[in-house]
C-alpha cells in the first residue's frame, strides 16, 4: 500500500512554508470576501478588518464565526459570484434542521475533483483501477458528484451503482471485477449479508480497497472499532475512512497508516473550539471549525460543522505534514446528558455492531420532567430469544455507560421505520426533545 502521494503543488510538502501559505490564501479570502461577499463583506467592514491585517494564519482568531443559523437565517447574502457563474447546486442533509444549499462554480467543481483525486491517489486508485461508487448521486446529494469528478481526474473508470438494490451491486461486484468500493459502512455490511445469502462469500470477490464515508469506523485511539472491524473482516479489504463537509465543498482522508485524516492546507484550515468559540489543545475534543480556501460560489469563514473531533498532534509517518483530525466522536446537537453522563449516539452503534443478529437500530431521545435526556433504543432483529434483549441492553451499558429503553422488532419493520419521512438517508437518531 502507498504512503504519502498526493502529487501536491510545491511547497505544500514543506512544514515551514504551509503556515506561510495559508496566511497568505486566509488574506487573499479576506480580500475575496470583502469584495465579493454581501454578508462577510458588512461583517468585516463593521469590525474595521482589512486584508492588510492578515499577516500570519494565527490572525484567523481575529475574523468572526460563522453558524449553521446565519446561513439558514439569509441564504443569498452568502454568494460570492454573479448566479450565472453557477454550475451545480449542492444541499446538506437537513439531519440537524433545514437543509442547507451551495453554488458552485465551474471552478469549485475542479475544486472538489482535486481533493478527492489526491485520496484516491494515496489509496493507490488511478488509471487501470474500477471503483464501484455505491453513493447517491440524486437528491443535491454532493458526495456521489464529488467521487465521480474525482475518479474521472484519477484515470479509474467508474461504475455509478447508486446505494439501492443490494442483489445488483453484488451482481456488479461479479461481473465487472472492480478492485475497490465507496459506500456507507453499514451498508457494506448488509452487501455482505445479502452475497451470503446468495451463495457468494464477500471475501472472495476482487475487492481490494474501500472508501468508507457517512459512519465513524475508528475508535479515538485509531483502532477499528466495532463496524470497522466487521467490514475488513467480512470483505478482507483495506479500509480507508472519510468525512466530508457539503457546505465547505472538501473531505478529509486517511493515508494508509490510519492515524487520522488529513486536510489538503491550500483547501482548508481547521480549528477545534469549545462552546464558548474558544481554541482548544491539540489532542483535545471540541467542535471543528474550517475556513475555505480557493471556493468561489459561497466561501466560508470560520464555520462551526457541528461535528465533534480534536486536531491530532503527533507526526504522520507517511509524510504528509497537513493537519490531521481525529475520527468524528458525534455531532454537538446529538450530544446528550443521561445521569450526568455525556452520551453520543456513536457509542450506541458502537455497541449494536458489537452483538450478531440486529439488523438495524434507531436511537429516540425524549425529556424527562427534570431536563435531562431520556433515551429510547429500538433495534431491528429476527432474534426474539430469551435473554437477548438482555444481551444488548448491558452491551449498550458497557460501551456507553447508561441503560436505555429497549424495544426489539422484526427487520422489516425497522427498515420501515428508518425509511420513513423524506430524507435521503436512514433516520437512526430522532431527537423529539
Amino acid at each position: 500500500m502507498k504512503g504519502f502521494d498526493y502529487n501536491l503543488p510545491a511547497g505544500m510538502t514543506d512544514p515551514a512554508l504551509i503556515g506561510g501559505l495559508q496566511g497568505a490564501l486566509l488574506s487573499e479570502l479576506v480580500d475575496q470576501l470583502l469584495e465579493c461577499s454581501p454578508h462577510y463583506g458588512h461583517l468585516l467592514r463593521e469590525a474595521g478588518i482589512r486584508s492588510s491585517d492578515i499577516r500570519s494564519i494565527e490572525d484567523i482568531v481575529r475574523l468572526p464565526l460563522t453558524s449553521k443559523e446565519d446561513i439558514q437565517s439569509d441564504h443569498d447574502p452568502f454568494l460570492s459570484v454573479d448566479k450565472r457563474r453557477v454550475r451545480e447546486v449542492v444541499s446538506t442533509t437537513g439531519t440537524t434542521g433545514e437543509p442547507l444549499f451551495f453554488a458552485l462554480t465551474e471552478g469549485d467543481l475542479k475544486r472538489l475533483a482535486e481533493n478527492e483525486r489526491r485520496t484516491f491517489s494515496v489509496m493507490g486508485v488511478g488509471p487501470g483501477e474500477t471503483v464501484q461508487v455505491a453513493v447517491a448521486m440524486d437528491s443535491l446529494f454532493i458526495a456521489g458528484l464529488a467521487y465521480s469528478l474525482g475518479l474521472r481526474q484519477s484515470g479509474a473508470t467508474i461504475v455509478r451503482s447508486g446505494p439501492r438494490d443490494p442483489k445488483r451491486q453484488i451482481r456488479l461486484l461479479e461481473e465487472l471485477a472492480p478492485s475497490a468500493i465507496i459506500a456507507v459502512p453499514s451498508f457494506l455490511l448488509h452487501l455482505a449479508k445479502e452475497a451470503e445469502g446468495m451463495g457468494i462469500d464477500p471475501s472472495a470477490l476482487k475487492l481490494e480497497k474501500a472508501l468508507l464515508i457517512g459512519e465513524t469506523v475508528r475508535n479515538r485511539d485509531f483502532s477499528s472499532n466495532n463496524i470497522g472491524k466487521m467490514v475488513e473482516n467480512m470483505w478482507r479489504v483495506a479500509t480507508f475512512s472519510t468525512y466530508g463537509i457539503t457546505e465547505a465543498s472538501i473531505a478529509f482522508s486517511e493515508c494508509a497508516m490510519k492515524r487520522g485524516m488529513h486536510a489538503h492546507p491550500d483547501f482548508v484550515f481547521v480549528e477545534v473550539l469549545d462552546d464558548e468559540g474558544n481554541q482548544v489543545a491539540d489532542g483535545e475534543p471540541g467542535e471543528l471549525v474550517v475556513t475555505t480556501f480557493k471556493v468561489e460560489g459561497m466561501p466560508l469563514l470560520r464555520y462551526r460543522t457541528g461535528d465533534i473531533t480534536f486536531i491530532e498532534p503527533s507526526h504522520c509517518s507517511c509524510g504528509n505534514p497537513s493537519q490531521r483530525i481525529g475520527p468524528i466522536i458525534g455531532r454537538k446537537a446529538h450530544r446528550l446528558k443521561v445521569k450526568g453522563t455525556t452520551v453520543y449516539p456513536g457509542a450506541i452503534k458502537n455497541a449494536l455492531y458489537s452483538l450478531n443478529g440486529i439488523t438495524g437500530y434507531q436511537v429516540i431521545v425524549l425529556s424527562n420532567d427534570d431536563g435531562t435526556d431520556r433515551i429510547k433504543v429500538i433495534v431491528g432483529s429476527e432474534n426474539f430469544a430469551p435473554g437477548f434483549e438482555d444481551e444488548v441492553t448491558e452491551s449498550i451499558r458497557a460501551h456507553a455507560r447508561f441503560t436505555p429503553e429497549l424495544e426489539v422488532v422484526p427487520s422489516a419493520d425497522m427498515e420501515k421505520l428508518l425509511l420513513s419521512g423524506n430524507s435521503r438517508k436512514r433516520q437512526t437518531f430522532v431527537d423529539r426533545r
